[in-house]
């Protein structure tokens, strides 16, 4: 992180730290050529060429902004997957990769889609697939569909959620709905189609 902007600067740092993103920072006019990515300001990324990411054009939301810093770390060669647990408290996990990005738990169905497509919009250039339980048949198709239609180009499918919900150690402080829908995430299931709600994938 490089930048004179003492406002900027605060706002990065805890933007970073609001993220779990360890960073190092860097004076102005010192040597930043060890820098794989540097996050600064618009007026002053000039300098630092293809390696900056700005300030102005990062995502206030934690986990976003962490996908946003991870995704450009790998040059996007990974997808982001996420979970989603069905239910009258809907579970939702979002992944980089196996990087966790964020865990929330929805009463609304609109405001999960919401996330999911916030995500979807500021991370324009990964590839997203999108994992719904079928613990409910009928409601797991809905939120499929829903959720294609959030997101387009995203792969949709509908999951096996048998055995989900078990607790683990290694998710402490992570709710149930949320702990399942992390499972879900990385389950492979069947794809919606375009043409028919399920479709062996």
């Amino acid at each position: 992180m490089i930048t004179s902007r003492a406002g900027a600067y605060y706002a990065l740092v805890s933007r970073l730290r609001e993220a779990g993103l360890g960073f190092e920072s860097v004076l102005p006019g010192s040597d930043h050529r060890g820098c794989e990515l540097v996050l600064t300001t618009k007026d002053e990324a000039g300098t630092f060429g293809g390696r900056a990411l700005v300030l102005e054009e990062l995502d206030e939301d934690p986990g976003v902004f962490k996908g946003q810093i991870v995704s450009r770390l790998d040059e996007g060669d990974d997808a982001v997957f996420v979970g989603v647990d069905p239910g009258v408290r809907t579970g939702l996990a979002v992944y980089y990769g196996h990087t966790p990005l964020a865990f929330n738990t929805y009463d609304s169905p609109g405001a999960l889609c919401a996330k999911i497509g916030a995500f979807a919009m500021r991370l324009p250039d990964c590839r997203f697939v999108l994992r719904v339980g079928d613990g409910n048949p009928r409601i797991a198709g809905e939120f499929a569909r829903m959720l294609k239609a959030t997101v387009p180009d995203a792969t949709v499918e509908i999951v096996d959620e048998k055995g989900t919900s078990a607790k683990t150690s290694s998710m402490k402080g992570i709710q149930v709905d949320q702990r399942a829908a992390s499972r879900i995430a990385f389950r492979k299931g069947e794809a919606l189609s375009s043409g028919r709600s399920r479709s062996r994938g």
